[in-house]
């Protein structure tokens, strides 16, 4: 009777871990958002887009791109992971924006060029490849999710000219256009100092883990 009623309590506990297994899988559901992803302004009001909207978002792109973009502290580092003349200085893209930012793109500012020495900290960083648009496209009314996903910067590796990534190597699309992408893992971080090799190899790994090799 003893013996019985042990191997009844041991069956009872074997049956309630599939349950709780389930649980916690549920618990740690994450439900993709609507985004997209666009080489600039001008392609993303192609897409039937506001085209002040688009420029908006662009624009915010332009700004998180010195601070997030991985960091160099040569060019020919830089250009290891990214490919010859796709590297600049802060100084360079500084430049860029403060062009942007002048009626027409002809102004220029006096003081741009002592700016321009100030921004540049001897390190050399990938070229902004494109930008993803954060909720730009949550137009249906639905309740945003608990954690956004904001617009920012997209880069290409050498090795993976095909995928856009964001500043911390994060695949998100092939090609323009709606995406579907993780709230979580569209965070943006701040740009730390990397080494050769240290973005394009993590590229590679990528690619190779997806194709079974």
């Amino acid at each position: 009777m003893s013996t019985s009623f042990k191997r009844s309590k041991k069956a009872a506990l074997i049956l309630m871990v599939p349950t709780a297994t389930l649980l916690l899988a549920g618990c740690s559901t994450e439900e993709p958002v609507e985004t997209a992803v666009y080489q600039n302004a001008d392609e993303c009001a192609a897409y039937y887009n506001p085209p002040a909207e688009c420029q908006a978002e662009f624009a915010k792109a332009q700004q998180l791109h010195a601070q997030v973009a991985p960091k160099y502290q040569s060019q020919a580092e830089c250009e290891a992971d990214f490919g010859a003349g796709q590297c600049e200085t802060p100084a360079t893209t500084l430049a860029q924006n403060t062009t942007a930012a002048t009626t027409g793109g002809t102004a220029t500012d006096p003081a741009a060029p002592v700016q321009q020495q100030q921004a540049s900290s001897g390190f050399f960083m990938p070229m902004m490849m494109g930008f993803l648009a954060g909720q730009m496209l949550n137009r249906s009314g639905q309740a945003a999710p608990k954690q956004s996903v904001p617009t920012q910067p997209l880069y290409k590796s050498r090795d993976d000219m095909s995928t856009y990534r964001t500043a911390s190597n994060q695949p998100v699309a092939r090609q323009s256009g709606p995406v579907s992408v993780l709230p979580s893992k569209m965070q943006p971080q701040p740009g730390s100092m990397v080494r050769r090799g240290g973005f394009g190899a993590q590229a590679q790994q990528r690619q190779t883990m997806s194709s079974g090799g």
